[in-house]
């Protein structure tokens, strides 16, 4: 079967239809809708360091595989708080050079993947896709490519990025599993006494204080929602990161979520009287919820974990969910019944110093840095 491959700058200039019918059992921020969002407002753009670049696989015309890239020319917060390249320079002492990064931008959370279509077989469509991957970093001269923030779900792709000559570092991450609750006191039961008798003193005193948590959905959100979620998206950004670092997300952003977006989103409210206290935006989609941002307007004890965990674990498992994806960070999680996954950040180096890059970063590695790490 002869395969072609297209570059395009913008994902609004692949077929929206298209596009989410090779997505539908990808992560929710793998859809048109969303990444169009990120890309319209700006977020995602040449002066954020995020160079859409997203590749398509055709057959006879028919899109077989879409790999969702980016070029990057800087390496400062595309892992977490930081660059990954940019701590393994500091390392190595290799200076950072351009690349080909796959990852959910802006948003350190397992979810990327290539998405591809039904009739395709998997192998090839991982393997034709990183090959081409190989030929745009070395025709274009690109030091590496790297997916960021894949789960161990794809134990395919995984031995052939290995084989491919990746490098894989792995990390942990924080879910919550749905192990068959039929009830929030379902939930409850699988603590130790002494846990379940603190959480219930949490919500206890939310509720002693007149506040009540509910899920909204996106679709019957009111006028403002979206805007007010801006506005303690950046309370929350200005809390934690001060305000001389502009938020990577801007008003058009939620603008364009509540056009286009809505369907996937719900919102957790907490309320006092008909005063709105604090809000946290999730997604949903194929039964799972992933939260993404909060905010208060009045810093109030557990309210936090109110409004964005127990909560939302009860809406999911009124609906039956099977899991909740609380965004990154916080071991605080796990007394909270979330669970330890793990998730791999692969690395390719290209061109003829490739192997002694590589191996100068793992020695590197091995010396100091916590996390497991594996190389073919």
């Amino acid at each position: 079967m002869a395969i072609h491959f297209e570059a395009f700058s913008r994902v609004e200039d692949v077929d929206r239809n298209v596009w989410n019918r090779l997505a539908a059992g990808a992560s929710p921020l793998m859809d048109w809708e969303y990444l169009a969002a990120l890309e319209q407002s700006g977020a995602v753009s040449a002066a954020s360091g995020y160079r859409p670049f997203h590749l398509v696989a055709y057959s006879e015309g028919e899109p077989l595989v879409i790999a969702p890239l980016y070029r990057r020319d800087r390496a400062w917060v595309e892992f977490g708080d930081g660059g990954l390249l940019e701590f393994l320079s500091e390392m190595t002492g290799i200076a950072y050079r351009e690349g080909l990064l796959g990852a959910l931008p802006l948003t350190p959370v397992p979810g990327y993947q290539f998405l591809y279509c039904n009739e395709v077989e998997l192998y090839e469509a991982y393997r034709m896709m990183l090959q081409y991957i190989d030929f745009v970093c070395q025709s274009r001269g690109l030091a590496t490519s790297r997916l960021y923030f894949l789960s161990e779900t794809s134990p395919t792709l995984r031995s052939l990025l290995l084989d491919m000559g990746y490098m894989a570092i792995g990390s942990k991450y924080y879910l919550w599993f749905n192990r068959g609750f039929r009830s929030f006191d379902d939930y409850l039961a699988t603590f130790k006494s002494s846990r379940r008798t603190k959480i219930k003193r949490e919500l206890r005193t939310i509720r002693q204080q007149g506040i009540t948590v509910g899920m909204v959905s996106g679709e019957e959100a009111p006028a403002g929602f979206f805007e007010e979620m801006h506005q303690l998206y950046v309370r929350t950004w200005i809390k934690h990161m001060g305000p001389e670092i502009r938020p990577f997300l801007n008003a058009s952003f939620f603008q364009l979520l509540e056009k286009n977006f809505r369907h996937r989103c719900s919102f957790s409210v907490a309320t006092r009287q008909g005063e709105k206290l604090a809000m946290a935006l999730f997604y949903e989609k194929g039964g799972h919820l992933y939260g993404r941002y909060w905010g208060c307007f009045q810093e109030i004890p557990f309210l936090h974990f109110a409004t964005c965990y127990y909560h939302p674990i009860a809406y999911a498992i009124e609906k039956g969910l099977a899991v909740m994806d609380p965004g990154f960070g916080g071991e605080h999680k796990l007394i909270r019944g979330y669970e330890v996954v793990p998730i791999y950040h692969y690395i390719k180096f290209h061109g003829k110093k490739e192997h002694d890059i590589a191996e100068a970063i793992m020695k590197k590695l091995r010396a100091h840095y916590a996390l497991p790490f594996e190389r073919v």
